[in-house]
């Protein structure tokens, strides 16, 4: 009761310091949405108190039905725009202040709620209140009662919220359902969430300042706009417009009422944004009159005259653009929906508007030519507002345009002005200029001519009459092109024609060269025509263009040394045509050059038909495969051309080719050309084993290097009684690697290994035939005749030749002159599997040392190395001894002899002193052996003189039982078993 009476007193303070403040600025609630009360809505400059309400504190520290206004320094923004509340919590809004929505965040200070569980009975507060000795807000109830604590906003905390005490206990609160506390203590419970985002509108009038009475009565379904003044269906008593969502429940998305007389002012903050359908209502009724309220949008075009009757154009807009002073120029102005909703045809009234010209030296202007812009009536959504041309006398430079509403007034007074557009006024004097100065032959350029609109010109090369030269020639069907104009060279090249310009007086030509056009400079002329129709002299202007040599490039992948069968890439830029002629010379061919992509046939440079494009970045490319040249090893120069020439020779020639030029192959000369060489070389063949000794069950890896770019190779191996082919398989960089498993059922001897290599042709000429398994021979097949058979040897089967023997034979067929395959050959031994061990010897407890060995298993073959104690007594279950001992794997390695090598370390740290065996197993190749050591307390030491020389002498200790002198091993160590720990410490001692 007591805090109740504290919360209405605290509610009357808030009501007499908010009435105080209203004495000078006017009270604004502020939202927490953009949705903001039209009752809210600041409207006037001045100074405005912003108030939030007990819902909108997110401590929940304010009581229902309160309010408080924001303190200083609460900044609010809005599109760049700022406001910040001053001393008194008081934003002042200026006559000029942006419209529009501005958003504040404030910070509430933390709130701390406590819950005090006592044990005194039926103590409870039944709300939570300030208790200044907690600095918070305390809800005071007894233990073990049941509650449902509400914050002063009469709002629950969330479900979970936790009140914990200083040493840990936790009361979790379950929103409006009860909850009872076990524990006495002091429950805290401090708000994190405590900012909260604020919006205000401001929306000062920008439209007409409502007065009595109404612009016009629009009719149901009609078009109204913005800034105007408006009854609806002639209803003389007031209602409202709402505009609505779509969909099957619609809902109001603005509103505007009517004074009492049925006028709506339809001012831009009262519509805003809100355009379209508006039904004359109290609330839905879809059979309700309805209106469309648009914004009164206007723009403007100006385009080229194509029909200087009728005003038409073809869309050819002039904005930003140069025009001539005699070109005609239509003005458009588009007011999409005030144009047909004004227009009156019968009356002749309707919408005006005018376009105000701005001069090269900033005059303003209605007149442009001979057509005054002035209050153009707009007839439809696009009104031709006149055409005219700029006329001798207007002045040149840029000009802009823009239109506005001269009528009604309302759009005349606030409607925005339509887009700007701006050109260039030029004089129409005669000029042609071109695109650039200088281009590559092969390549087009273009010439622009300047002059009076829809004029017809002559343009053409100058002295054309006279030229024998290949000279730039019109591209034919352009625009503005007069048929039957062309003015033709002696030898019927197309030299010029007449064109007519557009509308805008401009015309753009475009002459072609090609890789035979003269390069030198070139004057091209317009001229016009006197009223004779004869070409005036007086009436004319010149440019130049040199056409000038591309320049061409070739380059060859690698060092310029190549194998027969390699592919070589060739490379280069062309500038000077589209097309790159390839040939070569060398040793007894014909001098002055064959076709590089005709071999292996040979025909002559100036025959050509296969040429290389070019790309369009005036790159080119060709791969040659030089497996099917049929061009011996050596030297040889590589030709590149932009023309078809006759080789590299000094003159002309005749060629029938479709490249040639009026029936002759160029000279070298006559053509830019590039050159590089390349040697061709015979290829070769390596073949490396991985040993020479191979054990039964191991792997023999035969690896190597074959140049030519084979597509594989062949292996084989000889021996006893035995015979193996085998494909390979070639690396782009040429090097190969071969796996054959050796089994374990390959006798120990000797074999031999032949690997074949198919050369240039890429087919195996000594080839072997696999009739059966029981049945194979090889045979010399010549594939350039058809594959006769030239001999033949069996290698399996009846009538076999022995392994060595036919190893030999292979070997001799391959080096038979009339194929070109070459070989390789190599041996290797197969031996039964063996590792050997070195013997550590003796070694000292915990001491490091090496086990190695030697094998002729392969190298990195891996193997295993076990070392096992010998003791295997038995053990007591209470022990915790373990048995001393290793394994781990390694690798064979690469010995300086015929035999390889292998080792591993091994620290005898915490081992016990016992024989010890070391058993070595080969993992891929079933290979074991062993041998022991022992592991003693120490290394006997080594005798050392004495100062005169004489040997050291030894004293042996007595003892019950005389101790041998050598460390037990496997047998010993179990008889000493049984003799007890006093014979065991002598025997250590010793």
């Amino acid at each position: 009761m007591k805090n109740t009476k504290i919360m209405a007193a605290l509610a009357i303070f808030l009501a007499v310091a908010l009435f105080i403040g209203a004495a000078s600025a006017t009270v604004v609630n502020v939202s927490t949405t953009t949705t903001i009360p039209s009752s809210e809505v600041i409207n006037t400059a001045g100074t405005y108190t912003l108030n939030y309400t007990a819902s909108q504190d997110p401590t929940g520290n304010m009581s229902v039905g309160t309010v408080a206004s924001l303190p200083s320094g609460v900044m609010f923004s809005y599109a760049g725009n700022s406001l910040t509340t001053d001393s008194s919590g008081n934003v002042t809004i200026g006559s000029t202040q942006e419209n529009g929505i501005y958003e504040g965040t404030y910070n509430f200070p933390a709130v701390k709620y406590v819950i005090n569980v006592t044990t005194e009975p039926a103590k409870q507060s039944g709300e939570f209140a300030y208790d200044p000795a907690l600095n918070a807000m305390v809800w005071t109830v007894t233990k073990g009662s049941g509650f449902a604590p509400q914050f002063p906003n009469q709002q629950y905390p969330a479900v979970d919220t936790e009140f914990k005490t200083a040493d840990g206990k936790v009361a979790t609160t379950k929103g409006a359902t009860p909850i009872q506390i076990p524990e006495a203590g002091l429950y805290n419970y401090t708000t994190t969430d405590n900012t909260q985002t604020f919006y205000f509108q401001v929306a000062l009038s920008s439209g007409p300042t409502p007065t009595p009475g109404a612009d016009r009565n629009v009719a149901k379904g009609k078009d109204a706009f913005v800034f105007e003044h408006i009854t609806v269906n002639n209803t003389v008593t007031s209602g409202k417009l709402i505009k609505f969502t779509d969909g099957q429940m619609p809902a109001v998305v603005n509103q505007i009422s009517s004074d009492a007389n049925g006028v709506f002012y339809l001012t831009e903050d009262v519509v805003g944004n809100n355009y379209g359908v508006y039904y004359l209502t109290d609330g839905w009724d879809p059979e309700a009159p309805y209106i469309n309220i648009w914004y009164p949008e206007l723009s403007i075009q100006a385009e080229l005259t194509t029909n200087t009757a009728t005003g038409a154009t073809a869309g050819d807009s002039i904005d930003g653009k140069n025009v001539n002073k005699d070109t005609v120029v239509s003005f458009l102005i588009n007011a999409p929906k005030v144009g047909p909703a004004y227009y009156n045809e019968t009356a002749g009234t309707g919408a005006t508007a005018k376009i105000v010209f701005t001069t090269p030296v900033s005059g303003k202007t209605t007149q442009f030519g001979k057509v005054d812009y002035n209050n153009k009536l707009l007839t439809a959504s696009q009104t031709n507002a006149g055409w005219t041309a700029a006329g001798d006398n207007a002045a040149a430079g840029t000009y802009t345009a823009q239109a506005e509403y001269t009528s009604p007034q309302c759009f005349a007074d606030y409607a925005k002005k339509s887009n700007t557009i701006s050109f260039t006024l030029q004089s129409s004097t005669l000029t042609i200029t071109a695109a650039k100065d200088s281009v590559v032959r092969s390549n087009p350029f273009t010439v622009t001519i300047s002059g009076k609109a829809q004029t017809v010109y002559a343009v053409f090369i100058e002295d054309y009459k006279t030229t024998t030269d290949k000279i730039p020639t019109l591209q034919s069907g352009q625009s503005g092109y007069q048929s039957g104009s062309d003015m033709k060279t002696t030898d019927g090249q197309i030299a010029g024609a007449n064109f007519k310009t557009d509308a805008s007086g401009k015309r753009t030509i475009q002459f072609n060269t090609a890789e035979n056009t003269e390069d030198k400079t070139y004057t091209i002329k317009v001229q016009g025509y006197d009223k004779d129709g004869k070409l005036d002299a007086g009436d004319y202007d010149k440019v130049k263009v040199k056409v000038e040599k591309g320049a061409l490039t070739i380059s060859a992948s690698g060092d310029g040394s190549y194998y027969i069968g390699d592919e070589i890439k060739l490379t280069g830029t062309n500038t000077d045509s589209d097309l790159v002629f390839l040939f070569l010379t060398g040793q007894n061919l014909n001098a002055n050059g064959i076709v590089l992509k005709d071999l292996p046939k040979k025909i002559d440079a100036r025959l050509s038909e296969n040429p290389v494009a070019v790309k369009t970045d005036d790159t080119w490319e060709y791969k040659w495969d030089t497996s099917k040249i049929a061009l011996d090893t050596g030297a040889y120069t590589i030709y590149a051309t932009s023309r078809l020439t006759n080789g590299k020779a000094s003159d002309a020639s005749d060629s029938t080719s479709k490249y040639a030029t009026n029936g002759k192959a160029v000279k070298l000369s006559d053509s830019e050309y590039a050159t590089v060489s390349v040697n061709l070389k015979q290829p070769f063949l390596s073949a490396v084993p991985s040993g020479t000794i191979i054990a039964q069950g191991d792997k023999l890896y035969v690896r190597g290097t074959a140049e030519g770019k084979p597509n594989n190779l062949m292996l084989y191996i000889f021996g006893p009684n035995f015979f193996e082919d085998h494909s390979i398989t070639v690396e782009d960089d040429g090097t190969y690697e071969k796996k054959i498993d050796i089994s374990n059922s390959m006798s120990s001897n000797q074999y031999f290994v032949v690997v074949q290599h198919p050369m240039y042709n890429n087919n195996f000429d000594a080839m072997l035939v696999d009739e059966s398994d029981d049945y194979k021979y090889f045979q010399i097949v010549n594939s350039t005749t058809g594959g006769s058979q030239q001999g033949s040897f069996v290698v399996w089967g009846d009538n076999k030749l022995q392994g060595s023997q036919a190893a030999d034979a292979l070997t001799k067929m391959i080096d038979d002159a009339n194929i070109d395959d070459i070989y390789t050959k190599l041996t290797f031994t197969v031996a039964a599997p063996w590792i050997r061990i070195n013997s550590p010897g003796d070694q000292a407890a915990g001491s490091k040392f090496t086990i190695s060995g030697t094998t002729n298993l392969a190298v990195d073959d891996q193997i295993l190395v076990e070392v096992m104690s010998s003791s295997f007594t038995a053990v007591d279950k209470t022990s915790t001894s373990t048995t001393s001992g290793v394994s781990q794997t390694t690798k064979v390695v690469a010995g300086e002899g015929s035999d390889n090598t292998w080792s591993v370390d091994v620290d005898t740290t915490n081992w016990k002193l016992d024989q010890y065996t070391i058993k070595v197993n080969g993992i891929e190749v079933d290979v074991t052996t062993t041998t022991d050591f022992n592991l003693v307390e120490k290394l006997p030491d080594t005798p050392k003189p004495t100062e005169t020389g004489a040997p050291a002498t030894t004293t042996a200790t007595t003892t019950a039982t005389t101790a041998p002198t050598q460390t037990p091993g496997f047998g010993a160590f179990i008889a000493l078993a049984g003799l007890g720990a006093v014979a065991l410490l002598v025997l250590r001692r010793n």
